[in-house]
Formats: C-alpha cells, sequence, structure tokens
C-alpha cells in the first residue's frame, strides 16, 4: 500500500511539473506572439501617430545594459536601455512626426555618468529644432536629486510638482569601518593590499579614512561637484560660483527652488503632459521610447553595424550570471561573445561599454586577451566607461582603443587587495566548534578558521605583488604610460573621467555614440556612413534558443515564481547592501576580489 502511495505521489509530482514546464513554453510563445503582432502593427505608418511627443521615464534610474528580468526576455521589464533612448532621441532628430521629447525625473538610481550621458543627447536633440521639457514629482526625496537635476539641465523647461522637493546638494561619500565590531567578536581579517591608495583591506583593520586615500576622494567629489555645478551654470544663466552657492543652498522646498530660478513651473504631471501636447497642436500624441523605436523605419541598407557588447558588475570566472544575481558578468560568457563578433562577417567593428568595480584578476586578464584578440582579427574596439571601470574593468579596458568616457565616470582604482576573515576566536560565541582532516601541507590554505602559516602568507603577498605588476606593465603598455606619469595614476588611486583624461587613462571624454563614431573611424568606414549600435548580446535571441536553455534546466519553471523570487530577491539584497559592500573584499575566495574596486556608500 505505501509503495502505492509513493508511486501514485511521484506521478502527481511528475505531472505538475510537466503542467509547469508546459505553460511556461506557452507563456513565451505567446509573448513572442504578441511582440511579432505589436511590431508588425507598428511598422504600419498608422501604428504611430503623424505628430508625437517622445515620452521617457526616468524617476526610478535607467538600466545600462540589456534585459536582466525574468527568462532575460529582452525589453520584459519594460524598462529602455541607455542605448535605447540614444537612439529613440537620435532618430527622433531626424524624424518629422517627432517635435519633442517630456521627460519624466526623479528619485531612483542615476550615476553622474548617465546623467551626463543622457543630458548630451537631450541638447543634441533640442539643436534639431525641438523641445525637451521635463516633470519631477520630486527631485529625490531626503537625497538623490543630484543626478536627476544634473540630467535636467539639458531640458529647456523643468516642472516640479508643488509639494515635491529639489534635494539639489552635492557630494558625500562615506564607507563604514569594522574594527571595532571585529574586535567585539573576536574576528580579524588576514589581508593586505597594492598600494596606500586602495583601501580596502581599512575596512577591517582601521577605524577613519587614511590620509592618501582622504585626499583621493576629496579630489573625486570636488570633481564631481564641479561638473554639476557647471552644467547648472550653463542652464540656468548663473556664473559657476553662483551655480555653487545655489547647490551649498539645497535642499529646497518647491516654491523656493522656483524662487532661487532653478525650475521653471510648480504643477502636476497631468497638466505636464497636456502642455506637452499643447505644445504640438491638434493630432498630437505622447509615444514611448520602447513603442518608438518599434514602430521606426528599419535602418538604411548601406549602414554599418557595431556590435555594443557589455560588462557589467563584478568579474567572476564562469559562465552566465549564476542564480537570479543581475548584474554580475561570468568572463566565459563574454569571451564568448567576443569570439562571436570577431568571426561575424556582418560586424565591421565593436564597442565594449564597461560598468564594473572589478573583481577575479583570472577572469579580468582573460577579458583583456579575448578584446585583444578581437583587434587582431581586424576589428576594432573601441571601449566606453560608464558609471564605473575600475581595477578589473579598468583592467580589460586598456587592451582596448581608443578608451571614452564621461567627466563622472570613476575609474582606475589601479591596485589589488584581497585576504580572509579568520573566524576561528567567533565560532565559540556561537557555541560552535570546528575539526577535520587534510592532506597537503597548504590544504587548508583558504580555511576561514585557521590563520595564514608564514610559508603561506609569503605565498599570499607573493600573489600580491605577482598581480599587482602584471595589471601596471598591461596600463603601461596600452596607455604608453611610464615613470612619473604611471607613478601618477597607479597605487589604486579613483579618479573621475575628467581627471583621467588629463592623466592620459582615457583619450576622450563621450559615451555610446562618441565610441560607436570612434570605433568606425578605426575601422577606416567613411565619415558620413550611418553606423547601427546593435546590443549584440540580443541578437538571435529567439524563441528556439529560450526553449532550449529551458529544457536543459537553465530557466525556472515558472514564470509567476521567477517574477515572486526576483521581488523578494530584490527587497533582501536592498537590505544586505551595506554589509556586503562592508565585507566584500574578504570573502572565502580572496584571488576573486584581488581586483576589485574600494566598495563605497555614496550619499547625495
Amino acid at each position: 500500500m505505501v509503495r502505492i502511495l509513493l508511486f501514485l505521489l511521484k506521478s502527481l509530482v511528475a505531472l505538475l511539473a510537466a503542467l509547469g514546464l508546459l505553460l511556461v513554453v506557452v507563456a513565451i510563445g505567446l509573448w513572442f506572439f504578441w511582440q511579432e503582432v505589436r511590431d508588425w502593427r507598428l511598422a504600419d505608418d498608422n501604428g504611430l501617430p503623424e505628430r508625437m511627443v517622445l515620452t521617457l521615464d526616468t524617476a526610478e534610474g535607467l538600466r545600462e545594459g540589456p534585459s536582466q528580468g525574468p527568462f532575460g526576455l529582452p525589453g520584459l521589464d519594460g524598462t529602455p536601455s541607455l542605448n535605447q533612448v540614444l537612439e529613440a532621441l537620435e532618430r527622433g532628430a531626424e524624424d518629422p512626426r517627432v517635435e519633442g521629447v517630456a521627460l519624466r525625473l526623479g528619485y531612483g538610481a542615476l550615476s553622474p555618468a548617465q546623467a551626463q550621458e543622457l543630458r548630451v543627447a537631450l541638447l543634441r536633440f533640442r539643436e534639431s529644432g525641438r523641445f525637451a521639457m521635463g516633470f519631477a514629482e520630486s527631485f529625490g526625496e531626503a537625497g538623490d536629486g543630484n543626478e536627476h537635476y544634473h540630467l535636467a539641465t539639458g531640458l529647456e523647461e523643468i516642472w516640479l510638482q508643488p509639494s515635491g522637493d529639489l534635494d539639489l546638494l552635492g557630494y558625500h561619500l562615506e564607507q563604514p569601518f569594522l574594527r571595532d565590531l571585529l574586535d567585539d567578536w573576536d574576528l580579524r581579517v588576514q589581508a593586505d593590499q597594492r598600494e596606500d591608495w586602495k583601501g580596502l583591506v581599512d575596512l577591517a583593520n582601521r577605524r577613519e579614512l587614511a590620509e592618501p586615500v582622504r585626499e583621493n576622494l576629496q579630489a573625486v567629489v570636488d570633481s564631481h561637484y564641479a561638473q554639476l555645478a557647471a552644467a547648472v551654470a550653463e542652464a540656468r544663466g548663473l556664473s559657476p560660483a553662483e551655480a555653487a552657492d545655489r547647490i551649498d543652498e539645497g535642499p529646497y522646498t518647491a516654491e523656493a527652488a522656483l524662487q532661487a530660478g532653478l525650475v521653471d513651473r510648480l504643477d502636476y504631471r497631468d497638466r505636464f503632459e497636456a502642455a506637452a501636447l499643447d505644445a504640438v497642436g491638434e493630432a498630437a500624441g505622447l509615444v514611448g521610447v520602447q513603442d518608438y523605436l518599434d514602430g521606426a523605419p528599419e535602418p538604411a541598407a548601406d549602414a554599418a553595424t557595431i556590435a555594443l557588447l557589455y560588462l557589467e558588475g563584478p568579474l567572476r570566472l564562469g559562465g552566465e550570471t549564476e542564480g537570479l544575481a543581475p548584474g554580475v558578468t561570468g568572463a566565459e560568457a563574454l569571451v564568448g561573445q567576443l569570439r562571436a563578433v570577431a568571426a561575424d562577417e556582418e560586424i565591421a567593428a565593436v564597442v565594449l561599454r564597461i560598468d564594473s568595480p572589478g573583481g577575479s584578476p583570472v577572469a579580468s586578464d582573460m577579458l583583456w586577451r579575448a578584446v585583444q584578440q578581437v583587434r587582431e582579427a581586424g576589428k576594432p574596439v573601441a571601449v566606453s566607461l560608464g558609471s564605473v571601470a575600475a581595477s578589473g574593468g579598468y583592467y580589460v579596458a586598456v587592451a582596448g582603443q581608443p578608451l571614452l568616457a564621461q567627466g563622472g565616470s570613476l575609474t582606475g582604482s589601479i591596485g589589488v587587495a584581497g585576504g580572509k576573515p579568520v573566524l576561528a576566536d567567533f565560532w565559540p560565541h556561537l557555541g560552535l566548534s570546528w575539526d577535520g582532516v587534510q592532506a597537503g601541507r597548504n590544504a587548508g590554505i583558504w580555511s576561514t578558521n585557521r590563520d595564514f602559516t608564514p610559508e603561506q602568507w609569503e605565498h599570499f603577498q607573493a600573489s600580491l605583488d605577482r598581480t599587482y605588476a602584471d595589471f601596471i606593465a598591461k596600463v603601461a603598455e596600452g596607455r604608453g604610460l611610464e615613470g612619473a606619469a604611471l607613478e601618477a595614476v597607479v597605487g589604486g588611486r579613483v579618479f573621475t573621467g575628467q581627471q583621467a583624461l588629463a592623466l592620459g587613462l582615457v583619450d576622450e571624454l563621450g559615451g555610446l555614440r562618441e565610441a560607436a563614431a570612434a570605433a568606425a573611424r578605426e575601422a577606416g568606414l567613411e565619415p558620413d556612413r550611418p553606423l547601427v549600435l546593435l546590443d549584440y548580446a540580443e541578437r538571435g535571441r529567439g524563441f528556439e534558443a529560450l526553449l532550449t536553455d529551458l529544457l536543459r534546466g537553465e530557466l525556472s519553471g515558472s514564470a509567476a515564481g521567477d517574477l515572486e523570487a526576483l521581488r523578494l530577491l530584490s527587497e533582501v539584497q536592498a537590505l544586505l547592501r551595506p554589509l556586503r559592500q562592508a565585507l566584500a573584499p574578504f570573502s572565502a575566495n580572496p584571488r576573486e576580489t584581488l581586483l576589485q574596486a574600494p566598495a563605497l556608500g555614496s550619499g547625495e
């Protein structure tokens, strides 16, 4: 009887699993069917109004690269990427149906580099004779208003909700120090760094910033502050000193912001959208960026294709992002993409977008070599530095040529650090003890339950020296730096893109569009030839590929389950982020953090 019940139970589980699989396949199929119908509908000229205002919502931030939503389906999260926004503004500036753009600003994560890149795109859009206006319920709410207002300085008219605020505050960087906490719990960290400006080991060994680190970070926030003040001065008709005074007088209530000449009108979103349509006249419609791109004409037949690849987030060995955690680059996956573009005859050149604090030195070296191989195959690789391209991220960048950054991009951190926590004295506080066996004198070198032996510590120091020397050599070769010029940029120092340009770490200031143009020049393409910047990771990502992944067990079996898991994961990640940043440099496998940029919390 028991065997019969177990058999029935197993059969029921198998049936439910099969039904779940079928539902996922049907859901994915319906999604692709809807995309095809939507594309067909929008391809017709009647799919879009004859006169339109493009709408863009950056209130909750802006996505850097391809969609990281459930199943990795492009655009499933409904948020256009930065590249898509730039493309829409570029096309809209030449489309007689497009009269202007209405931008919603706000409070979400937006980096200085992203704000600067989109601001320049808006200014170019306005140069075509079209208008650009923006609305915010609030520029930040108890913080995070700087970059949304920085972006707003690219608009000709700024609206603010009467109950909102303008948190134009300047820049504030701070980080936790764990020395007292670790001492209280008998926790130790055995770690070291190259050199004084790296600062990672200070998290565990100090109670305050070391002076070299303090001076370096002060220069970084001063640079960001000056760039913000310059944008405010240009947009609001102020002198640089007056713009700096406006920043120092923040935060502002809506009425105070209006009186200070920082916004143009206090009103609500419905009236803002009505005003945008009124500026166009009859038969006008509001059209989202994604809808506009879906309905836009195909590129010119003679357009050259530039492949856009992304290095996003911490860099690790392995393939695709592990589990459900977005924003982690597996080196093997990106190496595969680089090899594919090298062999793809339709690709004229490559833009590698880097938005990464670094990570594994071995993974960094893999990608450095893969970039070189693309160039050896005869295809230029221009590197676009995003919000942060530091440590291992910059290690990869120096393999390309040329390097471009925004003034607010964080880069450099040419140094190494790492180590391990030692928990032997901590476990008794929890009533735990550990014991075990080993074969091999150094088999337990990375165990967190014991110190390094003198021999092991010497081995670890040698690994730091070797990695640091290799990093410096690659920077010297890739950037043509030597002597005092090289010494001025190494040691773990961090720079803004504006500072990096003066020091020779990047070749010019610019974003994705400028990087694509630079790649085209390197490829010898005609200056007036149209270009298509293609998100290469999404190329050929069709139903058959997704179904194959599903059958291999690489996708979870329930769309609803995925969505709920992602929601819960994001909440947990938000709660753990400060602690994770503090402990990141001292993982159980320090070899994955040797090329990690300093983990700094920022308040704006």
